[in-house]
């Protein structure tokens, strides 16, 4: 059994149970999908205390460990990688729970259902490319969403910054950089998913003081402070959400269980 080196306790075990206490491994949560809380996990951190072969996200019905009602999302993966996680994984606890899969069965599904969205995808990036005025193609990698009629593409990082602008650093808008449409969002793809998430907020509400007429020297730092009010949110968010948590049973299933 590993144990936590330097006084950093991420787990606590129960003696008589041999049920683990979760502590140190919930990040940032994305809010609900079909019913399923989504949370940013530390994958490093479960893989080193918890579960050796954790990587990309999980469920209840697969990781014993995984509490009711959550998908984690590993946060070592890339931003391009988060909607077809969260797809496979309630598609996989979908079919193991309510029609009884193996997890053998429910993950190749899982990833079938990725395959179906990433040529969409595909599909959906060559349109745009088709559209753009940039003097380079390949740019755009995937589109996450709309919001308030700004679009956020995840685009190509390193061909960016090769092509574009050497000092595109993991994201921007069209009032910061001209190259980027007015009405577009870009997420570079080489980011991870967690620092996504604030990346994202801190762009959209800078893009929204830039369009209002406030100049770079106010709006970036008003939406700095507006990332790390999130940052500090979510820390302690997570940190109730652990301590209302019942310990947990190490190990996974091969088959879903009802309950």
């Amino acid at each position: 059994m590993n144990k936590c080196k330097n006084n950093e306790s991420c787990r606590r075990l129960d003696g008589a149970s041999g049920r683990l206490r979760l502590q140190g491994i919930y990040r940032v949560r994305l809010g609900e999908r079909q019913g399923q809380r989504i949370w940013l996990v530390d994958g490093a951190r479960v893989a080193r205390y918890i579960y050796p072969a954790f990587i990309m996200g999980g469920n209840d019905q697969r990781y014993r460990f995984n509490p009711d009602d959550e998908v984690w999302i590993d946060n070592r993966i890339g931003i391009d990688e988060l909607e077809y996680t969260i797809a496979h994984e309630l598609i996989e606890r979908k079919l193991m729970r309510e029609r009884g899969y193996s997890y053998g069965r429910a993950h190749e599904a899982g990833l079938a259902l990725e395959q179906r969205m990433r040529k969409r995808d595909e599909m959906r990036v060559l349109r745009r490319e088709k559209t753009s005025a940039l003097p380079v193609g390949g740019v755009y990698r995937s589109f996450l969403r709309t919001r308030k009629g700004v679009k956020i593409w995840i685009v190509d990082g390193p061909k960016v910054r090769r092509h574009l602008d050497g000092d595109f650093c993991f994201a921007g808008h069209g009032y910061k950089y001209d190259f980027i449409p007015r009405d577009e969002i870009w997420l570079d793809s080489a980011m991870s998913v967690e620092q996504a998430h604030f990346a994202l907020m801190h762009e959209y509400a800078e893009r929204l003081m830039s369009e209002k007429g406030l100049g770079y020297d106010v709006a970036y730092p008003q939406s700095l402070a507006l990332e790390m009010e999130e940052r500090e949110r979510q820390e302690l968010l997570s940190l109730r959400h652990e301590l209302k948590l019942d310990p947990v049973r190490y190990g996974v299933r091969e088959r879903g269980v009802r309950r």
